[in-house]
């Protein structure tokens, strides 16, 4: 008797919990606040305004409607979390994962850091996607931070709580938009191929300082053509950093390297710039084609750096690519392209270097 009167009770708490999660208040994200984006205006969830891109090539504009490194604060006492997205396509890359091709990764602030709290998992090649980030929560009033996906543009975003729990604005946003680190890079930096979209470096490296960090990464196209630096010279930033050699071939660094980086001292005298070497290829050990290759490009993006160094300019630094994912071959999905251990080094290989120049940056007005 006592085994039936708690199964029954227990059921009763099941209809109840799942009775609270159907009925879920959802509210647009648009309300809440999101940092990350190249520049404030635009489409939301777009990390560069549609008006002020119009130099730039097809390729790189289309890859800005990505939302990758763009995520929303809010805060709630809900006991969970939901989420609904629309993406602009159902596809994913053989090897990105889809969660952070396409899924939602949820932060939460706790014990006076950020914290991972759930994922929100993409339908299998579908539009329109709906999961339950975290569940069981104990009612504390709670800061969140969700990234959005890294290879996917979003069309909408709602986030749902319990019907009776406040979800707002976070009035003290762990964020401070005030010093912005913004990253100009190749598809590593754009997320590929980090197991879920808080595990790129730019993502953690957010979290580590706490500042706004934009990731401006461009999945094989980030080529330092010239109206790129010009756009970039527009944009709030208090650090710039240059990881964009995987991209260009060797002669495309000899041509554009020392005019682009140069019209971004010029323009932003104020604003250190840390030049990063590419990522060694593993590959390139064995395939002698792949090496010559890399070797070339470290060459040409050394030799640009070295002449704009010999001409005074005291703003720009250079990280050398030598232990950036370690040294035991270990760091990478598919050769190039690095698994969470390798953005984890990488960020710890940069740490120091980024550390020394947000020493010398100023907060932005």
């Amino acid at each position: 008797m006592k085994n039936w009167i708690l199964t029954l009770l227990m059921a009763g708490s099941s209809l109840t919990w799942a009775y609270g999660q159907e009925n879920a208040r959802y509210t647009d994200a648009r309300q809440f606040q999101i940092v990350g984006k190249g520049l404030p205006t635009g489409p939301v969830y777009q990390r560069l305004d549609t008006v002020l891109d119009r130099a730039l090539t097809p390729a790189v504009k289309n890859l800005s409607k990505h939302s990758s490194g763009i995520a929303v604060i809010f805060e709630t006492n809900s006991p969970y979390i939901k989420a609904k997205w629309g993406l602009r396509s159902g596809l994913f890359h053989a090897n990105i994962t889809p969660i952070c091709h396409s899924g939602l990764d949820l932060y939460a602030w706790n014990n006076g850091k950020w914290q991972w709290a759930g994922i929100g998992r993409p339908g299998d090649k579908t539009t329109a996607n709906e999961y339950t980030l975290i569940n069981n929560m104990d009612g504390t009033m709670r800061q969140f931070m969700l990234y959005l996906p890294t290879y996917n543009e979003l069309t909408s975003l709602e986030i749902g709580v319990a019907p009776d729990a406040t979800l707002q604005r976070s009035a003290s946003p762990k964020i401070d938009t005030t010093h912005r680190i913004v990253i100009y890079g190749s598809s590593i930096l754009q997320g590929a191929s980090a197991s879920r979209a808080g595990m790129v470096y730019s993502s953690i490296l957010q979290r580590k300082t706490g500042w706004d960090v934009v990731n401006l990464g461009f999945s094989g196209n980030g080529k330092m053509e010239f109206p790129v630096a010009e756009l970039l010279a527009k944009m709030p930033a208090s650090v710039f950093v240059l990881d964009c050699i995987p991209n260009p071939s060797p002669d495309e660094i000899r041509e554009r390297a020392y005019p682009f980086i140069k019209h971004l001292l010029d323009k932003r005298p104020e604003v250190p710039i840390l030049l990063v070497e590419s990522v060694i290829r593993e590959n390139g050990y064995f395939d002698q084609k792949i090496g010559k290759i890399s070797k070339e490009k470290t060459d040409a993006i050394r030799n640009a750096y070295t002449k704009l160094k010999s001409e005074g300019y005291k703003q720009l630094y250079y990280l050398p690519a030598d232990n950036l994912i370690g040294k035991d071959h270990e760091g990478t999905i598919d050769g190039v392209h690095l698994t969470d251990l390798g953005f984890v080094r990488q960020l710890e290989a940069m740490w120091p270097q980024l550390q020394r120049l947000m020493k010398k940056s100023k907060a932005i007005r």
